[in-house]
């Protein structure tokens, strides 16, 4: 007889919306209304910080360079305790480091409550388009220069591979993923437009979305 237990790393179907917003809008959008401690991995110039209410988290910045809360080395073994923060993101971040399976169950492992990961999808029809006519993806962040550029991505990271990669590794890590946000490309096509598009059944599979974010809450 069937069996009618479902495989633990078969989580449900996660909620997927679109939208028209920045990475940094979507995820303030997302996290409006909760509160905690709030680590930003690879925070930068702390953008993300900025769009936060100040009374609902306690922000800290992190990020490889000196200058923020935490100097971290995503490559490596996080020097903080399991559970450290209850909410931890990390924004285009994942792409840049070698060991990114590594890097993904470290951030997963720090996290109390609820884990953010964006990733690039470089599979758009804009940066299809550019490597068709100009040779190369739109990004420098793949070029071979004379000489090193410093930072760059490891990773081609297109839509199918993204959300394979983070489907195994939150089941993995013991996280439910519960909701894909995609942000629309709107180089070739206005991201308005591009939402009525994709609600028709037309250009799905990634092909206007610029970057997946990806919400996990610990089961």
């Amino acid at each position: 007889m069937a069996s009618s237990s479902r495989p633990v790393s078969d989580q449900p179907r996660p909620l997927k919306t679109y939208s028209r917003k920045d990475k940094y809008t979507i995820v303030a959008d997302l996290l409006r209304g909760k509160t905690g401690t709030l680590l930003d991995v690879g925070a930068r110039d702390r953008v993300l910080g900025r769009l936060l209410d100040p009374h609902a988290f306690t922000y800290y910045s992190a990020d490889l360079s000196p200058g923020h809360d935490y100097q971290l080395n995503l490559e490596e073994k996080l020097p903080l305790p399991d559970h450290s923060f209850d909410f931890v993101v990390a924004l285009d971040v994942l792409e840049h480091v070698e060991h990114i399976h590594l890097a993904f169950q470290e951030l997963a492992r720090i996290t109390r409550k609820c884990l953010i990961i964006v990733l690039p999808n470089i599979a758009t029809l804009p940066r299809r388009w550019s490597f068709l006519w100009r040779g190369n993806l739109g990004t420098g962040k793949y070029d071979l220069l004379t000489e090193h550029q410093g930072d760059r991505h490891r990773w081609l990271t297109v839509y199918p591979e993204i959300n394979a990669f983070v489907n195994a590794n939150s089941a993995q890590a013991g996280l439910n993923l519960d909701r894909v946000v995609e942000e629309l490309e709107s180089s070739i096509i206005p991201r308005r437009i591009a939402i009525r598009l994709i609600s028709f059944g037309l250009f799905r599979n990634g092909l206007l979305t610029g970057r997946c974010i990806y919400v996990m809450t610990r089961k």
